[in-house]
């Protein structure tokens, strides 16, 4: 039995405004100290991590491209849009015949505008984020920075427009593929900017803009639930991929384990994991159960990316909902 209102049993009650009550995963004891093959923001590092990022990136952009099988987004040039009513007074030839003889209405095809979509990406810096459960493993950060500079450079190779929300509520937008390197160098140096809020603010958004969240999503449902409604209410069409460690789905550690917290709660040492192990999987199922119907509800997709497995899986399902047809352009 978990004792009521112990640190434990606040699991999943994270991410307060000032201080917050974190997943014990991502509070274990865990080196902190930036190193040569992790994604830090300081200038010491940034010149070795920066290369490998990219390269990593356009690896796997070529992979999602490879298996999308040729998905055309909506919004480039002559492409078939939607049929409307003939407007009282529109030339003869801009009728579509074979739709008009359907019915006994007058058609017209109507082609999309040949012009830049603007993509938003918001990566989440909180401390959590900086966690990992092994050391051959990419922080929660790190694979949250893969996934949107990927993101971005398809986008950027398409012609089109990101605009990154970054903690300080500033935006900064980039346009061609020349941009990607100083995208890559603004994504990664995020971390260093002190933030007011743990969400980017909804008025940043253009009105139906596609906007990509990526984070643990370890908030409370509240918090995290107006967030979401006031971005639906710009409107504003979102996708959200929730990052994890493969650990923070079991708490897989053996014996006495000391956990400290990352973003200033107190410490926390287990000794008897067997039941601690049996505790969690329950709060993490009922977290993960209370944003899969959160996002149902509100009508926006939710992908799940683990640090262990190849993060084109999770690209190539991003691409191809930015990319359906059937959904709204990206402005």
């Amino acid at each position: 039995m978990m004792v009521e209102r112990s640190w434990w049993s606040q699991i999943l009650q994270i991410k307060s405004n000032k201080k917050s009550q974190r997943s014990p995963l991502a509070s274990a004891q865990q080196s902190h100290e930036p190193s040569l093959t992790s994604i830090v923001p300081s200038s010491e590092h940034l010149a070795h991590t920066l290369p490998d990022l990219l390269l990593a990136s356009h690896k796997i952009a070529r992979s999602v491209l490879a298996g999308s099988h040729g998905c055309k987004r909506a919004g480039q040039g002559s492409q078939f849009w939607q049929y409307r009513h003939a407007l009282p007074g529109e030339s003869i030839q801009t009728i579509d015949w074979r739709k008009s003889a359907q019915s006994n209405k007058a058609y017209v095809k109507e082609t999309e505008e040949e012009n830049t979509q603007t993509l938003y990406l918001w990566c989440d810096v909180s401390g959590s984020m900086h966690w990992r459960s092994r050391q051959d493993l990419p922080t929660k950060q790190n694979r949250a920075f893969l996934l949107g500079l990927t993101l971005s450079s398809l986008l950027l190779n398409g012609g089109e427009r990101v605009r990154l929300l970054l903690p300080n509520q500033q935006i900064n937008g980039f346009r061609g593929t020349h941009q990607l390197y100083p995208l890559a160098e603004q994504l990664t140096q995020s971390n260093s900017f002190s933030s007011t809020s743990p969400f980017p603010m909804p008025e940043q958004v253009s009105p139906h803009a596609w906007t990509v969240l990526i984070s643990d999503f370890l908030y409370p449902y509240d918090q995290l639930a107006n967030f979401l409604k006031k971005m639906a209410e710009r409107p504003s069409h979102l996708l959200l991929i929730q990052v994890a460690d493969p650990a923070e789905k079991t708490l897989p550690f053996k014996g006495r384990i000391e956990f400290r917290g990352l973003e200033g709660e107190e410490g926390l040492i287990l000794s008897n994991n067997a039941q601690s192990s049996s505790d969690y999987e329950t709060l993490w199922a009922e977290h993960q159960k209370k944003l899969k119907n959160l996002s149902q509800n509100a009508g926006i997709p939710l992908l799940y990316d683990f640090s262990d497995q190849h993060a084109a899986q999770t690209l190539l399902q991003a691409w191809n909902i930015l990319s359906n047809k059937t959904n709204p352009r990206l402005t």
